[in-house]
């Protein structure tokens, strides 16, 4: 694949500032006014995109009463029925969300967790498919999202290289033209010891293809070193109030945290600058006040051989550069210098 690629409007890649995704996740709490505001929580934090989650309980489960489907409470629900029973957007939000996002300057995408709920979001021209780590290995899914030929964002939490190159392979082969893969660690919140940042890097060498960080820990450090390490896309699950219940507002990101997020993301960027070596312009003034240079021990009439005794090696750096103190040895002076004075070329 080549680099880089193309998320609605925007190119992503090396070079490129990272695009930073807010994900709604369950935080709308099926409220259409409390997923409004989450839309502007996200556009004042000043994110690139917002990211939705689309399914309906039979997008991911059936009722079964087997008992490998029972979930933590720390979730707030029995089953994991009732869990997405509880935390799917209805379908009719959609629409809403993604004018508000259009009308907030934000690019809206979706995960989409169902063969359906794909032609669903085809339908309302979503620009992007996410892939959520859970369903990496659901190549059906993957065939039925590559096939609308959009771009996608794969994020590979749990997941083995094998399993990644396979789910990449499904996705080409049905005719996705572009893929970003996001290192995950599939725990909420993650610990940031289980993070492992440094496999973005592996994604990157074995995919040859944009990578990121798909981010559940607490706080916004983590994300922020990702970007540090080479991430084109973040992605932040967010809240307008952690306190709130629900399954995911007690991991997500408040908006303070989502808006300190993007300042740091963009102020690091700023840091990483070109890789090319060399004097900032910040730093011109105290380079010619700090560095040393050649400066006279006292004064040097015309004529006068030019000795180490006569030649100190100071700051600042107005003379000549203490390299070339050997070559000024033994030569005479042009004219005049007075004590302690900066030596030029024109003074031998």
């Amino acid at each position: 694949m080549n680099l880089p690629v193309r998320l609605a409007d925007r190119e992503v890649g090396p070079g490129r500032p990272a695009f930073l995704v807010a994900e709604v996740s369950a935080n709308h709490d099926r409220d259409p006014t409390q997923a409004l505001a989450l839309i502007d929580v996200a556009a004042d934090a000043g994110v690139d995109a917002v990211k939705l989650q689309t399914y309906g309980p039979d997008s991911l489960t059936v009722p079964t009463t087997h008992p490998s489907a029972r979930v933590d409470p720390v979730w707030g629900a029995a089953n994991l029925r009732e869990l997405y029973a509880g935390a799917a957007m209805p379908y009719e939000f959609h629409q809403p969300l993604f004018d508000r996002a259009r009308e907030r300057g934000l690019i809206a995408f979706s995960s989409a967790y169902a063969e359906a709920d794909v032609d669903f979001l085809e339908a309302l021209g979503n620009p992007i498919y996410k892939v959520a780590s859970f369903e990496l290995p659901h190549l059906p899914l993957l065939r039925h999202v590559g096939q609308t030929r959009k771009p996608v964002i794969l994020s590979t939490g749990m997941a083995t290289l094998a399993e990644v190159e396979e789910a990449v392979g499904t996705l080409v082969a049905a005719g996705c033209p572009q893929v970003v893969l996001l290192h995950c660690c599939s725990a909420y919140p993650a610990p940031a010891d289980s993070v492992n940042l440094a496999a973005m890097r592996t994604l990157r060498e074995a995919f040859h293809c944009p990578t990121g960080f798909s981010d559940h820990t607490l706080g916004f450090h983590v994300a922020v070193a990702a970007v540090a390490l080479g991430a084109c896309v973040v992605e932040k699950h967010f809240t307008n109030d952690p306190r709130r219940p629900g399954p995911d507002h007690r991991f997500s990101a408040s908006p303070t945290e989502l808006r300190a997020l993007v300042h740091a993301v963009r102020e690091i960027e700023s840091a990483i600058g070109t890789g090319l070596k060399g004097t900032a312009t910040c730093e011109a003034g105290n380079k010619a006040v700090g560095r040393r240079s050649l400066f006279t021990s006292g004064p040097i009439p015309a004529g006068t051989v030019i000795t180490a005794e006569l030649l100190r090696v100071v700051r600042p750096g107005s003379g000549l550069a203490p390299r070339f103190r050997e070559i000024i040895i033994g030569r005479r002076a042009r004219r005049d210098i007075p004590a302690y004075w900066p030596i030029t070329w024109e003074d031998v």
